[in-house]
């Protein structure tokens, strides 16, 4: 059985926790999520794909995926640093308050918002000013992750699903059509995900998520069909 590598494709599934307060934050299990009272009926509760190397999960983690097999499991302590890193001043901000009138944003503590690409909650508003944290929420804790590693994906028309279903889920692709000539993927999505909002955006991501993977293939062609009465 060959051991995960950097590039790899991998399905896990983990649980992490705050060391210090042995909190659950996060996990792929739907009854740990009720049992830890995290439970959240929008999130699908399913192994968690992820292309080593990509950093979709923490750099720390992944660096300790490498190595690993198929079905074996590890319990990894993640210093802040290599968590979500250390807590940095510079992202606590002051922002105007006509800033988030422009945006149509009433600010109260600890609301979450986005401004300017940056992900931030707020800590303290006054009349002018309103101070925002844009340190992730994990940043500055220690972690615990309890992982086992559910599959390595080799197969590229399973690959290729894979990452539709990342980059939409909920999305059922299982009748998508994915076929291969020469150095390109021929793919026919099923009918329903054409007039998907962002559907192009995806497909472009996917295609070049793919590359991160496999070499092999090239180019990745859509194609569309459609019955004349």
């Amino acid at each position: 059985m060959t051991t995960l590598a950097a590039g790899n494709m991998v399905k896990i599934n983990y649980t992490g926790r705050k060391k210090q307060e042995n909190q659950v934050f996060d996990t792929t299990s739907e009854d740990i999520a009720k049992r830890e009272n995290i439970y959240d009926e929008k999130v699908i509760y399913r192994p968690f794909t992820i292309i080593l190397g990509k950093n979709w999960l923490p750099v720390g983690l992944e660096e300790e995926l490498i190595g690993m097999k198929e079905g074996e499991k590890k319990t990894i302590n993640l210093e802040a640093k290599r968590g979500f890193g250390l807590r940095d001043r510079s992202k606590i901000r002051l922002i105007q308050r006509r800033e988030f009138q422009r945006l149509s944003i009433k600010p109260k503590e600890g609301l979450k918002v986005e401004l300017n690409g940056e992900r931030g909650t707020i800590q303290k508003v006054s009349s002018s000013r309103v101070k925002v944290d844009f340190n992730h929420d994990l940043a500055g804790i220690d972690l615990i992750y309890e992982v086992e590693v559910v599959k390595k994906i080799n197969d590229i028309k399973e690959q290729f699903i894979c990452l539709l279903e990342k980059r939409l889920p909920g999305v059922d692709f299982s009748e998508a059509i994915i076929e291969t000539k020469d150095k390109t993927l021929i793919v026919e999505l099923p009918k329903f995900t054409r007039f998907m909002e962002f559907i192009q955006f995806t497909r472009a991501g996917v295609a070049r998520d793919l590359g991160e993977i496999s070499k092999k293939y090239t180019h990745v062609t859509f194609i569309e069909s459609f019955e004349i009465d």
